[in-house]
């Protein structure tokens, strides 16, 4: 064999050693090799679908009785077997509710009304997960089941607000359609006499606060035009992040006294961008049993 011949071969060699290299098939990630196209792309959407719809646990100082929304989200998404009862008004269950949830207004909440929804004797030890605006009357509907004999029951902790300030998701809006009984006749709102809370404003924006830059803190003026006591109960928040104190919680007529609510931007992961946290006071004053005052802010993250 001479020279040239030689040096064809050689060639020939490596331009088919390139060849291969540039037409070598991608590698699947680890794991995945030797799926076909459709399930590799099966699994990717799976996994991109359950980035989507990630819910962040906060470190929120629930009580024994109540459940986080971020829980709640990963119980359902993840399959489990659970309940959800809405014990809010029809109106309120229309504009926006959790996604398959039963309706059952506190009010009319009985073993009667829990056998006529299909939450009867065979249901008290299913896991039923309660929840209302604030928590406040998910509370009560809490502590009614437990008495009637319900094991597996929980509350969310700051209700349909937490879960909208979060936007976390399984949330949608129209009527109730399952069965449910006529709503009993709720109080007529009533003249001036007796207590009447009035608040100096509803909403404060602290802006943008640094997240290392230690608590900030409002005030509002809380005030009683009415004819006799205004009484402020338990105060609680929407979320651990937010504390508030009244400096009276008896309030005479033509009187007033202060509200301070305190926000922690390092307590635990917040949303991004702006966000609200809402402050629940509950009172004597029949035309508003739970007043409402909410902050606004955006934390700017690492500074």
């Amino acid at each position: 064999m001479n020279k040239s011949t030689i040096g064809v071969i050689i060639v020939g060699a490596a331009l088919l050693l390139l060849g291969s290299f540039y037409f070598m098939p991608v590698t699947m990630p680890f794991g995945m090799e030797g799926m076909d196209d459709e399930m590799a792309e099966h699994i990717a959407g799976d996994e991109h679908a359950e980035e989507e719809h990630s819910a962040p646990e906060h470190s929120d100082s629930l009580r024994d009785f109540e459940i986080s929304p971020a829980e709640v989200v990963r119980k359902v998404q993840g399959g489990e077997d659970v309940i959800l009862l809405d014990v809010r008004t029809p109106e309120e269950y229309e504009e926006v509710h959790l996604e398959n949830a039963l309706l059952l207004p506190v009010q009319n909440l009985s073993q009667e009304t829990l056998d006529e929804i299909g939450l009867g004797e065979d249901m008290k030890d299913k896991e039923i997960i309660i929840y209302c605006r604030s928590g406040a009357r998910s509370q009560t509907a809490y502590n009614i089941m437990e008495s009637l004999g319900y094991t597996n029951i929980k509350s969310v902790g700051g209700g349909m607000i937490h879960w909208q300030e979060d936007q976390y998701p399984l949330t949608e809006s129209g009527p109730y359609t399952g069965s449910m009984m006529p709503l009993e006749n709720e109080a007529a709102m009533v003249d001036n006499d007796g207590p009447k809370i009035s608040l100096s404003r509803t909403l404060h924006d602290f802006g943008i606060i640094p997240q290392y830059g230690g608590t900030v803190k409002t005030t509002f003026t809380v005030a009683n035009t009415g004819t006799e006591n205004l009484e402020i109960g338990q105060i609680t928040t929407s979320c651990s992040c937010t504390s508030a104190t009244i400096a009276d919680s008896i309030i005479e007529p033509g009187e007033d006294t202060t509200l301070t609510v305190v926000f922690d931007p390092n307590l635990h992961e917040e949303p991004l961008d702006v966000f609200k946290r809402t402050v629940f006071l509950p009172t004597n004053d029949p035309n508003t049993p739970e007043a409402e005052v909410a902050v606004q802010v955006d934390i700017a993250e690492g500074e």
